[in-house]
């Protein structure tokens, strides 16, 4: 069962890396594959290097990110919450690392540098996610509850978002609403290491916490006895999944429902081995993303469409079919 589950690993990973060069292929203007292959491993110089090295690749780098962020985030969450409708942007988390940003854009922007953005992001993520969290220790609160009331928080956050673009001034709410708008286009090399290299240490720190994450998947009191401290276990991967959330939304905000969709469809290739469940995970999340991206730049032209049209336009339908599916236990 597990080499089997290895195989299909592999095969998302592949699928992945053709996604990937699709990308860097397939624009405006096609570039030839041997032009990608000299210019990725330096074997020779080509014509569209600006193109290739300074458009395609740190989009398609920075959506692999993000797509796997969104996607290990929201296997966190539903996992924690042992909730199905549960993820990051469902649960209002995402909406919340929002207002941190536009407040910071808005009012702080101008004295501290946009450079600061994904840092204020990042505690929005988790101030919103310890809040849920505060909500999750009231006996009375259930796990579907707790989604209907991330919901809320979403709303009051998306509210609070307009508020501040109305009432600040011109100069700023424009900063601030052309970042909320904005996709993987035009994303900078900078953005695009920082990212990449934020989320290997996210990931590298979370496998090696593996071994607790399933011991959680076996229910309360077994983790208990096996030794597992319950809610230290949850604040330190509520903590992750904030990171992860914070650090997707500081490189492109409105791409949702890809941490509620994806840890489905992974679940139903891979069912026995976390290790393989996270991988998996992350593998199907970029491919969403960069899919997304590369349809919103081709279909369009010469308009660059947001990816989180797309997504939100197969997760909203999705996110539907799960509510009723389990409406009788809400």
């Amino acid at each position: 069962m597990i080499k089997k589950e290895v195989y299909k690993t592999i095969a998302v990973l592949v699928s992945l890396l053709l996604v990937v060069l699709l990308g860097l292929i397939v624009g405006i203007d096609m570039i030839p594959i041997h032009d990608v292959i000299n210019y990725l491993f330096n074997l020779a110089p080509i014509e569209n290097d600006f193109a290739l090295g300074e458009l395609r690749l740190p989009r398609v780098l920075s959506g692999m990110v993000v797509g796997a962020s969104l996607a290990v985030a929201g296997l966190i969450v539903q996992g924690i919450i042992r909730n199905p409708l549960a993820s990051p942007d469902v649960i209002g988390v995402t909406s919340g690392a929002s207002v941190a940003a536009v407040l910071f854009l808005t009012y702080l922007s101008d004295s501290m540098g946009v450079q600061w953005t994904p840092v204020f992001a990042v505690i929005g993520a988790i101030i919103t996610f310890f809040i849920i969290y505060l909500f999750s220790l009231h006996p009375s609160i259930t796990a579907n509850r707790i989604v209907l009331i991330g919901i809320g928080l979403a709303s009051l956050a998306n509210a609070l978002i307009m508020y501040i673009l109305v009432m600040s001034a011109s100069f700023s709410s424009e900063r601030a609403y052309l970042w909320l708008i904005g996709s993987l286009y035009g994303v900078s090399w900078l953005e695009t290491i920082s990212s990449f290299v934020s989320f290997i240490v996210l990931f590298i720190i979370i496998m090696w916490s593996k071994r607790k994450f399933e011991l959680y998947s076996y229910g309360d009191a077994v983790a208990m006895q096996l030794g597992l401290n319950l809610k230290r276990f949850r604040i330190l991967f509520l903590f992750f999944s904030s990171l992860l959330c914070g650090l997707s939304v500081a490189v492109a905000v409105g791409i949702g429902f890809i941490g509620l969709l994806t840890p489905h469809i992974s679940r139903r290739i891979v069912r026995n081995h976390t290790s393989l469940l996270f991988i998996t995970t992350a593998g199907i999340g970029a491919i969403l993303v960069l899919l997304a991206d590369w349809i919103a730049r081709i279909a369009f032209q010469p308009l660059d469409i947001p990816a989180g049209v797309f997504t939100s336009g197969i997760g909203a339908p999705f996110f539907i079919y799960l509510l009723i599916k389990k409406r009788n236990s809400l």
